[in-house]
Protein backbone atom coordinates (compact mmCIF):
# COMPACT_ATOMS: atom_id res chain seq x y z
CA UNK A 1 0.00 0.00 0.00
CA UNK A 2 2.90 2.72 1.19
CA UNK A 3 3.81 1.79 -2.74
CA UNK A 4 1.01 2.78 -4.20
CA UNK A 5 -0.20 6.17 -2.14
CA UNK A 6 3.49 6.99 -1.21
CA UNK A 7 2.52 7.07 2.46
CA UNK A 8 3.77 4.76 5.69
CA UNK A 9 0.75 2.28 5.46
CA UNK A 10 0.67 2.46 9.68
CA UNK A 11 0.95 5.96 9.63
CA UNK A 12 -2.40 6.09 7.33
CA UNK A 13 -4.09 3.67 8.95
CA UNK A 14 -3.42 5.61 12.56
CA UNK A 15 -4.49 8.92 10.41
CA UNK A 16 -7.58 7.42 8.95
CA UNK A 17 -8.80 6.10 12.59
CA UNK A 18 -8.08 9.73 13.81
CA UNK A 19 -10.38 11.58 10.90
CA UNK A 20 -13.25 8.76 11.66
CA UNK A 21 -13.21 9.20 15.66
CA UNK A 22 -13.01 13.16 14.92
CA UNK A 23 -15.92 13.20 12.93
CA UNK A 24 -17.87 10.83 15.56
CA UNK A 25 -16.83 13.34 18.62
CA UNK A 26 -17.99 16.43 16.38
CA UNK A 27 -21.27 14.53 15.81
CA UNK A 28 -22.03 13.60 19.16
CA UNK A 29 -21.19 17.22 20.44
CA UNK A 30 -23.06 19.19 17.73
CA UNK A 31 -26.50 16.67 18.24
CA UNK A 32 -25.52 17.37 22.48
CA UNK A 33 -25.75 20.79 21.80
CA UNK A 34 -29.32 20.24 19.94
CA UNK A 35 -30.93 18.39 22.83
CA UNK A 36 -30.90 15.85 25.24
CA UNK A 37 -28.74 12.55 23.80
CA UNK A 38 -29.70 10.69 27.12
CA UNK A 39 -33.07 10.74 25.89
CA UNK A 40 -32.44 8.05 23.36
CA UNK A 41 -31.18 5.49 26.11
CA UNK A 42 -34.99 6.12 28.17
CA UNK A 43 -36.20 3.06 25.66
CA UNK A 44 -33.51 0.91 25.91
CA UNK A 45 -32.95 1.40 29.76
CA UNK A 46 -37.33 0.62 30.12
CA UNK A 47 -37.39 -2.44 28.09
CA UNK A 48 -33.52 -4.34 28.84
CA UNK A 49 -31.32 -5.22 31.77
CA UNK A 50 -29.26 -2.39 32.10
CA UNK A 51 -29.78 -0.97 28.39
CA UNK A 52 -28.20 -4.06 26.86
CA UNK A 53 -29.73 -6.52 24.19
CA UNK A 54 -28.48 -9.49 26.45
CA UNK A 55 -30.34 -12.23 24.48
CA UNK A 56 -28.72 -10.51 21.05
CA UNK A 57 -25.14 -10.39 22.44
CA UNK A 58 -25.33 -13.92 23.96
CA UNK A 59 -26.33 -15.41 20.12
CA UNK A 60 -23.89 -12.91 18.48
CA UNK A 61 -21.12 -14.09 20.39
CA UNK A 62 -22.40 -17.94 20.39
CA UNK A 63 -22.67 -17.40 16.07
CA UNK A 64 -18.96 -16.16 16.13
CA UNK A 65 -17.34 -18.80 18.60
CA UNK A 66 -18.92 -21.37 16.62
CA UNK A 67 -17.36 -19.98 13.76
CA UNK A 68 -13.65 -19.32 14.77
CA UNK A 69 -13.89 -21.98 17.54
CA UNK A 70 -15.37 -24.96 15.81
CA UNK A 71 -15.41 -24.60 12.21
CA UNK A 72 -11.71 -23.18 12.25
CA UNK A 73 -12.81 -19.87 10.24
CA UNK A 74 -9.40 -17.72 10.01
CA UNK A 75 -7.43 -20.52 10.05
CA UNK A 76 -4.91 -21.86 6.85
CA UNK A 77 -7.60 -23.45 4.48
CA UNK A 78 -10.82 -21.61 5.28
CA UNK A 79 -13.32 -23.01 7.77
CA UNK A 80 -14.99 -26.62 7.65
CA UNK A 81 -18.35 -26.32 5.57
CA UNK A 82 -19.04 -30.09 4.27
CA UNK A 83 -19.08 -31.15 7.83
CA UNK A 84 -21.17 -27.97 9.50
CA UNK A 85 -23.94 -28.11 6.70
CA UNK A 86 -27.47 -30.12 7.57
CA UNK A 87 -27.27 -32.96 5.22
CA UNK A 88 -29.38 -35.53 6.86
CA UNK A 89 -31.24 -36.23 9.96
CA UNK A 90 -29.04 -39.29 10.55
CA UNK A 91 -26.16 -36.48 11.10
CA UNK A 92 -27.45 -34.79 13.91
CA UNK A 93 -23.91 -33.28 14.63
CA UNK A 94 -25.02 -31.04 11.19
CA UNK A 95 -28.40 -30.31 12.04
CA UNK A 96 -27.66 -29.06 15.31
CA UNK A 97 -24.77 -26.47 14.10
CA UNK A 98 -25.33 -25.74 10.07
CA UNK A 99 -28.08 -22.90 11.09
CA UNK A 100 -25.13 -21.07 13.23
CA UNK A 101 -22.22 -21.78 11.06
CA UNK A 102 -21.06 -20.04 7.80
CA UNK A 103 -18.86 -20.76 5.10
CA UNK A 104 -16.30 -17.77 5.11
CA UNK A 105 -15.57 -14.68 6.72
CA UNK A 106 -17.83 -12.57 4.84
CA UNK A 107 -21.02 -15.01 5.01
CA UNK A 108 -20.55 -14.22 8.73
CA UNK A 109 -20.13 -10.66 8.59
CA UNK A 110 -23.04 -10.37 6.30
CA UNK A 111 -25.27 -12.52 8.72
CA UNK A 112 -23.57 -10.60 12.14
CA UNK A 113 -24.67 -7.33 10.20
CA UNK A 114 -27.93 -8.24 10.07
CA UNK A 115 -28.46 -9.89 13.65
CA UNK A 116 -27.13 -6.24 14.81
CA UNK A 117 -29.38 -4.29 12.56
CA UNK A 118 -32.45 -6.36 13.62
CA UNK A 119 -32.37 -8.97 16.52
CA UNK A 120 -32.05 -5.53 18.96
CA UNK A 121 -35.37 -4.50 17.51
CA UNK A 122 -36.86 -7.91 18.30
CA UNK A 123 -35.33 -8.42 22.04
CA UNK A 124 -36.77 -4.54 22.32
CA UNK A 125 -40.59 -5.28 21.23
CA UNK A 126 -40.14 -8.91 23.46
CA UNK A 127 -38.71 -6.63 26.35
CA UNK A 128 -36.33 -7.99 29.61
CA UNK A 129 -38.91 -6.03 31.33
CA UNK A 130 -42.62 -6.51 30.66
CA UNK A 131 -45.14 -3.68 30.61
CA UNK A 132 -46.48 -3.38 34.18
CA UNK A 133 -48.45 -4.47 35.84
CA UNK A 134 -45.54 -6.97 35.83
CA UNK A 135 -47.09 -10.77 35.12
CA UNK A 136 -46.00 -13.49 37.90
CA UNK A 137 -43.39 -16.54 37.55
CA UNK A 138 -40.75 -16.24 34.49
CA UNK A 139 -43.32 -14.04 32.30
CA UNK A 140 -42.10 -11.08 34.82
CA UNK A 141 -38.63 -12.26 35.72
CA UNK A 142 -36.06 -10.47 32.96
CA UNK A 143 -33.49 -13.33 33.07
CA UNK A 144 -36.49 -15.75 32.77
CA UNK A 145 -37.46 -13.40 29.53
CA UNK A 146 -33.80 -13.74 27.59
CA UNK A 147 -33.18 -17.07 28.58
CA UNK A 148 -36.79 -17.35 26.37
CA UNK A 149 -35.52 -14.68 23.48
CA UNK A 150 -31.75 -17.26 22.97
CA UNK A 151 -33.79 -20.40 23.62
CA UNK A 152 -36.68 -19.49 20.64
CA UNK A 153 -33.48 -18.20 18.26
CA UNK A 154 -31.83 -21.81 18.85
CA UNK A 155 -35.08 -23.43 17.98
CA UNK A 156 -35.60 -21.46 14.84
CA UNK A 157 -31.95 -22.11 13.57
CA UNK A 158 -32.32 -26.13 14.74
CA UNK A 159 -36.15 -26.27 12.88
CA UNK A 160 -34.85 -25.30 9.61
CA UNK A 161 -31.94 -27.58 9.21
CA UNK A 162 -34.82 -30.00 9.53
CA UNK A 163 -37.68 -28.13 7.29
CA UNK A 164 -35.68 -26.34 5.18
CA UNK A 165 -34.78 -27.63 1.32
CA UNK A 166 -30.77 -28.61 0.74
CA UNK A 167 -28.22 -28.65 2.81
CA UNK A 168 -28.49 -25.50 5.06
CA UNK A 169 -25.56 -23.59 6.70
CA UNK A 170 -25.87 -20.00 7.46
CA UNK A 171 -27.67 -17.84 10.19
CA UNK A 172 -29.22 -16.05 7.75
CA UNK A 173 -32.89 -18.15 8.13
CA UNK A 174 -32.35 -16.61 11.92
CA UNK A 175 -31.92 -13.02 10.71
CA UNK A 176 -34.69 -13.32 8.70
CA UNK A 177 -37.30 -14.56 11.07
CA UNK A 178 -35.98 -11.07 13.38
CA UNK A 179 -36.77 -9.38 10.63
CA UNK A 180 -40.26 -11.40 9.69
CA UNK A 181 -41.18 -10.93 13.57
CA UNK A 182 -40.59 -7.07 13.60
CA UNK A 183 -42.17 -6.26 9.99
CA UNK A 184 -45.82 -6.97 11.81
CA UNK A 185 -44.52 -5.76 15.41
CA UNK A 186 -42.53 -2.47 14.50
CA UNK A 187 -42.99 -1.92 10.66
CA UNK A 188 -41.53 1.65 10.47
CA UNK A 189 -38.41 1.17 12.99
CA UNK A 190 -38.21 -2.23 10.44
CA UNK A 191 -37.72 0.20 7.52
CA UNK A 192 -35.17 2.01 9.66
CA UNK A 193 -32.91 -0.84 10.78
CA UNK A 194 -32.96 -1.88 7.12
CA UNK A 195 -31.39 1.78 6.54
CA UNK A 196 -29.07 1.37 9.90
CA UNK A 197 -28.24 -1.99 8.02
CA UNK A 198 -25.92 0.23 5.45
CA UNK A 199 -24.90 2.48 8.07
CA UNK A 200 -23.55 -0.90 9.96
CA UNK A 201 -21.86 -2.23 7.47
CA UNK A 202 -20.05 1.27 6.92
CA UNK A 203 -18.90 1.37 9.96
CA UNK A 204 -17.40 -2.47 10.03
CA UNK A 205 -15.34 -1.66 6.94
CA UNK A 206 -14.08 1.56 8.04
CA UNK A 207 -12.72 -0.27 11.11
CA UNK A 208 -11.35 -2.79 9.33
CA UNK A 209 -10.18 -1.50 6.20
CA UNK A 210 -9.72 2.03 6.93
CA UNK A 211 -7.84 2.21 3.67
CA UNK A 212 -8.24 0.00 1.04
CA UNK A 213 -6.22 -0.59 -1.91
CA UNK A 214 -7.67 -2.56 -5.02
CA UNK A 215 -6.73 -3.85 -8.63
CA UNK A 216 -8.41 -5.21 -11.84
CA UNK A 217 -8.21 -8.93 -11.51
CA UNK A 218 -9.63 -12.53 -12.96
CA UNK A 219 -12.26 -13.58 -10.80
CA UNK A 220 -14.63 -16.66 -10.53
CA UNK A 221 -18.17 -14.90 -10.27
CA UNK A 222 -21.40 -16.23 -10.04
CA UNK A 223 -24.61 -14.66 -10.39
CA UNK A 224 -25.08 -12.74 -7.45
CA UNK A 225 -28.79 -13.87 -6.90
CA UNK A 226 -27.45 -17.61 -7.64
CA UNK A 227 -25.99 -17.31 -4.31
CA UNK A 228 -29.04 -16.63 -2.33
CA UNK A 229 -30.67 -19.48 -0.11
CA UNK A 230 -33.88 -17.91 -0.83
CA UNK A 231 -36.26 -20.81 1.11
CA UNK A 232 -34.10 -20.20 4.31
CA UNK A 233 -34.47 -16.75 3.83
CA UNK A 234 -38.40 -17.32 3.62
CA UNK A 235 -38.78 -20.11 6.07
CA UNK A 236 -37.28 -17.13 8.66
CA UNK A 237 -39.32 -14.54 7.23
CA UNK A 238 -42.25 -16.47 7.65
CA UNK A 239 -41.65 -18.19 11.10
CA UNK A 240 -41.00 -14.35 12.17
CA UNK A 241 -43.57 -13.01 10.81
CA UNK A 242 -46.27 -16.01 12.57
CA UNK A 243 -43.93 -15.74 15.93
CA UNK A 244 -44.65 -11.39 15.83
CA UNK A 245 -48.75 -12.05 14.95
CA UNK A 246 -48.69 -14.18 18.06
CA UNK A 247 -47.10 -11.72 20.23
CA UNK A 248 -49.77 -8.99 18.57
CA UNK A 249 -52.53 -11.09 19.67
CA UNK A 250 -51.58 -12.23 23.26
CA UNK A 251 -51.39 -8.64 23.29
CA UNK A 252 -54.46 -7.34 21.62
CA UNK A 253 -52.48 -5.45 19.69
CA UNK A 254 -53.12 -3.78 16.00
CA UNK A 255 -50.69 -2.66 13.97
CA UNK A 256 -50.78 -0.92 10.74
CA UNK A 257 -51.62 -2.90 7.48
CA UNK A 258 -50.11 -0.56 5.22
CA UNK A 259 -47.20 0.41 6.88
CA UNK A 260 -46.41 -3.40 7.41
CA UNK A 261 -47.41 -4.02 3.60
CA UNK A 262 -44.82 -1.51 2.67
CA UNK A 263 -42.22 -2.52 5.37
CA UNK A 264 -42.74 -6.68 4.05
CA UNK A 265 -42.31 -5.18 0.48
CA UNK A 266 -39.03 -2.80 1.02
CA UNK A 267 -38.12 -5.98 2.87
CA UNK A 268 -38.46 -8.88 0.89
CA UNK A 269 -36.69 -6.92 -2.38
CA UNK A 270 -33.68 -5.71 -0.58
CA UNK A 271 -33.13 -8.86 0.72
CA UNK A 272 -33.60 -10.33 -3.46
CA UNK A 273 -36.18 -12.89 -2.08
CA UNK A 274 -37.59 -12.29 -5.51
CA UNK A 275 -34.76 -14.32 -6.80
CA UNK A 276 -36.92 -17.41 -8.01
CA UNK A 277 -33.79 -19.55 -9.72
CA UNK A 278 -32.65 -23.45 -10.85
CA UNK A 279 -29.44 -24.24 -10.67
CA UNK A 280 -28.93 -25.93 -14.67
CA UNK A 281 -25.79 -27.38 -13.52
CA UNK A 282 -21.44 -26.59 -14.60
CA UNK A 283 -22.39 -23.40 -12.89
CA UNK A 284 -25.46 -22.43 -15.37
CA UNK A 285 -28.54 -21.24 -13.43
CA UNK A 286 -32.00 -19.63 -15.43
CA UNK A 287 -33.58 -16.99 -12.60
CA UNK A 288 -37.49 -16.43 -13.45
CA UNK A 289 -37.66 -12.75 -13.12
CA UNK A 290 -41.16 -12.02 -13.31
CA UNK A 291 -42.32 -14.95 -10.85
CA UNK A 292 -40.24 -13.54 -8.42
CA UNK A 293 -41.63 -10.05 -8.77
CA UNK A 294 -44.68 -11.52 -8.19
CA UNK A 295 -44.23 -13.17 -5.38
CA UNK A 296 -43.38 -10.74 -3.77
CA UNK A 297 -46.08 -8.12 -4.17
CA UNK A 298 -48.11 -11.62 -3.21
CA UNK A 299 -46.10 -12.25 0.19
CA UNK A 300 -46.26 -8.67 1.43
CA UNK A 301 -50.11 -8.73 0.77
CA UNK A 302 -50.26 -11.81 2.86
CA UNK A 303 -48.00 -10.69 5.72
CA UNK A 304 -50.24 -7.63 5.76
CA UNK A 305 -53.53 -9.60 5.95
CA UNK A 306 -51.77 -12.00 8.55
CA UNK A 307 -50.27 -9.18 11.05
CA UNK A 308 -54.59 -9.04 11.56
CA UNK A 309 -54.46 -12.31 13.39
CA UNK A 310 -58.06 -13.34 13.86
CA UNK A 311 -59.23 -10.25 12.90
CA UNK A 312 -60.76 -9.03 9.76
CA UNK A 313 -63.92 -9.99 7.73
CA UNK A 314 -64.65 -13.78 7.67
CA UNK A 315 -64.72 -15.61 4.15
CA UNK A 316 -67.14 -17.21 3.01
CA UNK A 317 -67.70 -21.06 2.47
CA UNK A 318 -64.36 -21.73 4.58
CA UNK A 319 -65.91 -19.59 7.73
CA UNK A 320 -62.59 -18.13 9.02
CA UNK A 321 -61.11 -14.22 8.87
CA UNK A 322 -58.93 -12.85 6.43
CA UNK A 323 -56.39 -12.91 9.03
CA UNK A 324 -56.68 -16.51 9.90
CA UNK A 325 -56.77 -17.45 6.21
CA UNK A 326 -53.37 -15.50 5.70
CA UNK A 327 -52.02 -17.14 8.71
CA UNK A 328 -52.56 -20.30 7.61
CA UNK A 329 -51.08 -19.54 3.78
CA UNK A 330 -47.54 -18.67 5.64
CA UNK A 331 -47.56 -21.99 7.71
CA UNK A 332 -48.66 -23.97 4.51
CA UNK A 333 -45.29 -22.55 2.90
CA UNK A 334 -43.63 -23.50 5.37
CA UNK A 335 -45.34 -27.60 5.24
CA UNK A 336 -44.50 -26.93 1.52
CA UNK A 337 -40.80 -26.07 2.19
CA UNK A 338 -40.62 -29.42 5.00
CA UNK A 339 -42.48 -31.33 1.96
CA UNK A 340 -39.46 -30.85 -0.36
CA UNK A 341 -36.61 -30.72 2.75
CA UNK A 342 -37.43 -33.41 5.12
CA UNK A 343 -37.26 -35.97 2.72
CA UNK A 344 -34.17 -35.10 1.74
CA UNK A 345 -32.95 -35.20 5.48
CA UNK A 346 -34.52 -38.66 5.56
CA UNK A 347 -32.85 -39.81 1.97
CA UNK A 348 -29.73 -42.13 1.52
CA UNK A 349 -26.96 -40.30 -0.48
CA UNK A 350 -25.50 -42.63 -2.90
CA UNK A 351 -21.42 -42.71 -1.61
CA UNK A 352 -19.69 -41.64 -4.69
CA UNK A 353 -18.66 -39.53 -7.75
CA UNK A 354 -19.23 -42.12 -10.11
CA UNK A 355 -15.94 -41.27 -11.67
CA UNK A 356 -13.29 -43.91 -13.10
CA UNK A 357 -10.78 -41.35 -13.90
CA UNK A 358 -7.82 -40.37 -11.08
CA UNK A 359 -8.19 -41.39 -7.80
CA UNK A 360 -9.22 -39.97 -4.64
CA UNK A 361 -8.02 -38.84 -1.03
CA UNK A 362 -9.41 -40.52 1.83
CA UNK A 363 -9.28 -39.07 5.53
CA UNK A 364 -11.35 -40.69 8.10
CA UNK A 365 -15.09 -41.29 6.67
CA UNK A 366 -14.13 -38.41 3.85
CA UNK A 367 -13.22 -38.98 -0.11
CA UNK A 368 -12.22 -36.10 -2.26
CA UNK A 369 -11.84 -36.36 -5.68
CA UNK A 370 -12.04 -34.56 -9.24
CA UNK A 371 -14.71 -35.10 -11.74
CA UNK A 372 -16.03 -34.49 -15.10
CA UNK A 373 -20.06 -34.10 -15.66
CA UNK A 374 -21.18 -36.73 -12.77
CA UNK A 375 -24.73 -36.46 -11.41
CA UNK A 376 -24.79 -34.27 -8.23
CA UNK A 377 -25.97 -37.49 -5.90
CA UNK A 378 -27.47 -35.20 -3.81
CA UNK A 379 -29.96 -33.45 -5.62
CA UNK A 380 -31.06 -36.87 -7.36
CA UNK A 381 -31.30 -38.28 -3.68
CA UNK A 382 -35.02 -38.11 -3.63
CA UNK A 383 -37.57 -38.48 -6.13
CA UNK A 384 -40.92 -38.21 -7.34
CA UNK A 385 -43.25 -41.39 -8.23
CA UNK A 386 -42.74 -42.74 -11.50
CA UNK A 387 -40.58 -39.96 -12.23
CA UNK A 388 -37.42 -40.18 -10.42
CA UNK A 389 -35.34 -37.68 -9.15
CA UNK A 390 -34.11 -34.02 -10.60
CA UNK A 391 -30.77 -35.21 -12.27
CA UNK A 392 -27.72 -32.54 -12.35
CA UNK A 393 -24.02 -32.67 -13.77
CA UNK A 394 -21.59 -31.43 -11.92
CA UNK A 395 -17.68 -30.85 -12.70
CA UNK A 396 -15.14 -30.09 -9.75
CA UNK A 397 -13.54 -31.06 -6.84
CA UNK A 398 -16.15 -33.67 -5.03
CA UNK A 399 -16.25 -34.31 -1.42
CA UNK A 400 -18.03 -37.49 -0.04
CA UNK A 401 -19.07 -38.97 3.17
CA UNK A 402 -21.40 -41.86 3.89
CA UNK A 403 -21.31 -41.45 7.56
CA UNK A 404 -22.78 -37.90 7.17
CA UNK A 405 -25.06 -38.53 3.74
CA UNK A 406 -22.92 -35.67 2.34
CA UNK A 407 -22.02 -35.33 -1.56
CA UNK A 408 -20.83 -31.64 -2.39
CA UNK A 409 -19.12 -29.38 -5.03
CA UNK A 410 -15.92 -27.68 -2.87
CA UNK A 411 -15.35 -26.08 -5.86
CA UNK A 412 -16.82 -26.14 -9.09
CA UNK A 413 -14.59 -26.81 -12.47
CA UNK A 414 -14.95 -23.53 -13.45
CA UNK A 415 -13.72 -22.08 -10.15
CA UNK A 416 -10.84 -23.95 -10.23
CA UNK A 417 -10.11 -23.12 -14.05
CA UNK A 418 -9.85 -19.69 -12.75
CA UNK A 419 -8.59 -19.75 -9.30
CA UNK A 420 -5.77 -22.77 -9.89
CA UNK A 421 -5.76 -23.66 -6.39
CA UNK A 422 -7.73 -24.36 -3.84
CA UNK A 423 -7.75 -25.55 -0.07
CA UNK A 424 -10.29 -27.46 1.30
CA UNK A 425 -10.80 -28.30 5.33
CA UNK A 426 -12.41 -31.27 6.07
CA UNK A 427 -13.58 -32.55 10.08
CA UNK A 428 -16.77 -31.77 12.34
CA UNK A 429 -16.49 -29.79 15.77
CA UNK A 430 -14.26 -32.57 17.01
CA UNK A 431 -11.28 -32.49 14.30
CA UNK A 432 -9.73 -31.01 11.11
CA UNK A 433 -7.27 -31.72 8.21
CA UNK A 434 -7.02 -29.39 4.97
CA UNK A 435 -6.43 -30.86 1.73
CA UNK A 436 -4.94 -28.54 -0.80
CA UNK A 437 -6.49 -28.84 -4.68
CA UNK A 438 -4.05 -27.70 -7.97
CA UNK A 439 -5.08 -27.56 -11.25
CA UNK A 440 -2.09 -27.14 -14.15
CA UNK A 441 -2.35 -27.38 -17.59
CA UNK A 442 -1.03 -26.61 -20.98
CA UNK A 443 -2.15 -24.56 -23.66
CA UNK A 444 -1.49 -25.69 -27.07
CA UNK A 445 -1.96 -23.48 -30.58
CA UNK A 446 -5.49 -23.62 -31.95
CA UNK A 447 -6.77 -22.76 -28.56
CA UNK A 448 -6.75 -26.64 -27.53
CA UNK A 449 -5.94 -27.59 -23.74
CA UNK A 450 -5.45 -29.88 -21.20
CA UNK A 451 -4.92 -30.26 -17.88
CA UNK A 452 -3.89 -32.61 -14.73
CA UNK A 453 -5.73 -32.09 -10.90
CA UNK A 454 -3.38 -32.96 -8.22
CA UNK A 455 -4.51 -33.05 -4.18
CA UNK A 456 -1.69 -32.66 -1.38
CA UNK A 457 -2.07 -34.08 2.24
CA UNK A 458 -0.28 -35.06 4.55
CA UNK A 459 3.02 -34.18 2.35
CA UNK A 460 1.70 -36.69 0.02
CA UNK A 461 0.46 -35.87 -3.59
CA UNK A 462 -2.59 -37.89 -5.29
CA UNK A 463 -3.29 -37.31 -8.91
CA UNK A 464 -6.87 -36.91 -9.12
CA UNK A 465 -7.84 -35.98 -12.51
CA UNK A 466 -5.89 -36.40 -15.98
CA UNK A 467 -7.87 -34.39 -18.96
CA UNK A 468 -7.70 -35.78 -22.75
CA UNK A 469 -4.64 -34.87 -24.54
CA UNK A 470 -4.41 -31.62 -26.66
CA UNK A 471 -3.27 -31.84 -30.20
CA UNK A 472 -1.79 -28.52 -31.57
CA UNK A 473 -3.69 -26.85 -35.08
CA UNK A 474 -0.01 -27.00 -36.90
CA UNK A 475 2.07 -29.43 -38.42
CA UNK A 476 5.90 -29.94 -38.19
CA UNK A 477 7.30 -31.45 -41.20
CA UNK A 478 3.82 -32.98 -41.77
CA UNK A 479 4.33 -34.17 -38.03
CA UNK A 480 0.91 -33.23 -34.98
CA UNK A 481 2.32 -32.38 -31.65
CA UNK A 482 0.63 -33.32 -28.42
CA UNK A 483 0.42 -32.74 -25.05
CA UNK A 484 -0.91 -34.87 -22.67
CA UNK A 485 -0.42 -35.38 -18.64
CA UNK A 486 1.20 -38.17 -17.21
CA UNK A 487 1.34 -39.33 -13.33
CA UNK A 488 4.79 -37.20 -12.94
CA UNK A 489 3.47 -34.18 -15.46
CA UNK A 490 3.05 -33.88 -18.92
CA UNK A 491 4.43 -35.48 -21.73
CA UNK A 492 4.78 -34.23 -25.49
CA UNK A 493 3.75 -36.60 -28.26
CA UNK A 494 4.87 -36.39 -31.62
CA UNK A 495 2.90 -38.17 -34.93
CA UNK A 496 3.12 -38.59 -38.14
CA UNK A 497 0.89 -40.04 -40.89
CA UNK A 498 -0.82 -42.08 -37.90
CA UNK A 499 1.80 -43.62 -36.66
CA UNK A 500 3.50 -42.65 -33.26
CA UNK A 501 7.14 -40.95 -34.17
CA UNK A 502 8.00 -40.65 -30.20
CA UNK A 503 7.34 -39.22 -27.14
CA UNK A 504 9.55 -37.80 -23.76
CA UNK A 505 8.35 -35.66 -20.69
CA UNK A 506 8.31 -31.58 -20.81
CA UNK A 507 11.96 -30.17 -21.01
CA UNK A 508 12.23 -27.90 -17.40
CA UNK A 509 12.66 -24.54 -17.88
CA UNK A 510 15.95 -23.73 -20.38
CA UNK A 511 16.25 -27.13 -21.34
CA UNK A 512 15.36 -28.99 -24.56
CA UNK A 513 14.72 -32.51 -25.74
CA UNK A 514 14.89 -33.60 -29.38
CA UNK A 515 11.57 -36.25 -30.80
CA UNK A 516 12.51 -37.45 -34.33
CA UNK A 517 13.68 -34.31 -36.40
CA UNK A 518 11.87 -31.80 -34.34
CA UNK A 519 13.40 -29.77 -31.06
CA UNK A 520 11.63 -28.47 -28.17
CA UNK A 521 13.08 -26.00 -26.02
CA UNK A 522 11.64 -24.39 -23.01
CA UNK A 523 11.77 -21.00 -22.40
CA UNK A 524 9.67 -20.28 -19.24
CA UNK A 525 5.84 -20.87 -19.65
CA UNK A 526 6.47 -21.17 -23.26
CA UNK A 527 7.29 -24.70 -25.08
CA UNK A 528 8.81 -23.56 -28.61
CA UNK A 529 9.51 -26.57 -31.69
CA UNK A 530 12.79 -25.65 -33.29
CA UNK A 531 12.76 -27.45 -37.38
CA UNK A 532 15.08 -26.35 -40.10
CA UNK A 533 15.60 -23.02 -38.78
CA UNK A 534 12.21 -22.49 -38.24
CA UNK A 535 11.21 -21.64 -34.19
CA UNK A 536 7.12 -21.89 -33.70
CA UNK A 537 5.71 -21.66 -30.04
CA UNK A 538 3.49 -25.22 -29.84
CA UNK A 539 2.46 -24.53 -25.94
CA UNK A 540 2.08 -22.28 -22.83
CA UNK A 541 2.06 -23.82 -19.38
CA UNK A 542 -0.67 -22.39 -16.60
CA UNK A 543 0.37 -22.99 -13.42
Amino acid sequence: MSEVLGFDETLLRVGSYVVLAAALVVSVLVLSRLGDLSSLLAGPRERFVYGVPWGTLVTTVVVVAIYYGLQGGGRPGGPIITGFRSWSLWYPQGILFSSFAHFSDGHLVGNMTGTVAFAPLAEYVWRHYPEKPRPAGWRGDPRARIAVFVAVVGLVGVFGSILVPGAVIGFSGVVFAFAGFTLVTAPVRTIFAMVGLGVVRLSYRALTDPVLVAQSQEQFVRPSWANIAVQGHLYGLVVGVVLGVALLQYRRRDPRYYAVFAAALVFAVSRSLQSVYWFLGNDTYVLFTAVGAAGVVVLATVIAVAARGRGGHSLPVVGVTTGTAAVGILLALVVGLAAVGVPYNLAQVESGPATADGETIDIRDYSITYAESVEDQYISAVGIPGLGGPSVTRSGVIVVSERRNSWEVAASAQQLAVQRSTTVALGDATWRETVTIRRTGWNVAGENSTYKVVGSHDGQQTQLYADEPAVANLRLNGSAVTIRPTSSGFEIGLRKEGTEVGATAVPADGERVTIGEIEFVRDGRALLAVYDQTVLQVAEYRP
